[in-house]
């Protein structure tokens, strides 16, 4: 009766083995999992591409993606998805060095709204140029050049109002470097077709300033 007992014995003997070397096996995957910290977190944002300057505006060529730890990003950091091309920069940059929102320069128009630009203006009297401070309010008019308004025969007609009501954002000092240019400059914020208008008819007339205040 006694005679498959030492046979059983053997065959128990055989399964122990593989399944203690399993449970040997399992323990040690649990540990190394248990030692070995989970992967770091990580985040994508934009770098410079190469060395860059102040100079120029930034182009797509000069920026690429680069994951780095999460910890280890800026909180201002740009993403891709917010590449900040054609806006220039506040320093320069080294290559691989993370783009941040303090690294780029707000175009200069910018406090004054998302569609205003910055539009240098050559007013044809210095005089009134010198009663402006950055902040002032101005219409800019426009009216034929002396040199057209002498072969009109009809008499000269009265100044034109291009722009009305818009800030100064500067008065550059110009240097006297004897270009010859009259008048003096100003930085004012107008919409991208103002702009146009205002390089339009610099190009033939003379333009003048009223302020508001």
């Amino acid at each position: 009766m006694l005679t498959g007992t030492p046979r059983l014995i053997v065959r128990l003997a055989r399964i122990r083995r593989p399944l203690g070397a399993l449970c040997a096996v399992v323990a040690l995957a649990g540990a190394v999992l248990l030692i070995r910290p989970p992967p770091t977190p990580t985040t994508e944002v934009l770098v410079a591409a190469r060395d860059l300057t102040a100079e120029s505006p930034l182009a797509a060529a000069d920026l690429a993606v680069r994951s780095l730890p999460s910890r280890a990003v800026p909180d201002d950091a740009l993403r891709p998805g917010s590449e900040p091309v054609g806006v220039g920069l506040t320093g320069p940059m080294r290559r691989g060095e993370v783009l941040t929102a303090a690294r780029v320069a707000d175009p200069p128009a910018s406090e004054y709204g998302a569609d205003m630009v910055a539009a240098p203006v050559r007013v044809a009297d210095p005089g009134a140029v010198a009663l402006l401070r950055p902040g002032s309010r101005v219409d800019i008019l426009s009216a034929a050049s002396a040199a057209v308004a002498d072969l009109d025969v009809a008499p000269a007609r009265s100044a034109e109002r291009v722009v009305m009501d818009r800030p100064v954002i500067a008065v550059p000092e110009e240097p006297d470097s004897g270009s010859g240019e009259a008048g003096a400059l100003i930085l004012v914020a107008v919409t991208d077709e103002e702009a146009r208008v205002l390089a339009g008819r610099a190009a033939a007339e003379r333009l003048s300033i009223t302020i508001r205040g």
